[in-house]
């Protein structure tokens, strides 16, 4: 899958499950956990979806929390080859 792929589903992701309504500038820089948008409950759910977006699990104990700072940290924590 692309980066523009996996971008845009983490992104679709995040507006289905949006706290509070997002605004016009909703982009990959908006910081979905600081705004309130997810709530700390919800990154259990989103890492499964990670998880099925990459086909491979997601190691528990290597994840920082900044990963989940917004799109652009979801995307170089989880998808970025190295």
């Amino acid at each position: 899958m692309q980066e523009h792929e996996v971008r845009t589903k983490l992104r679709d992701w995040i507006a289905k499950r949006a706290k509070k309504p997002l605004t016009a500038g909703f982009n990959d820089e908006t910081p979905v956990l600081e705004l309130g948008i997810l709530s700390s409950l919800d990154i259990v759910e989103f890492v499964l979806f990670i998880e099925n977006l990459r086909g491979d699990e997601v190691d528990a104990d290597n994840i920082q929390p900044e990963a989940f700072t917004n799109i652009s940290t979801l995307y170089s924590a989880f998808f970025e080859r190295t």
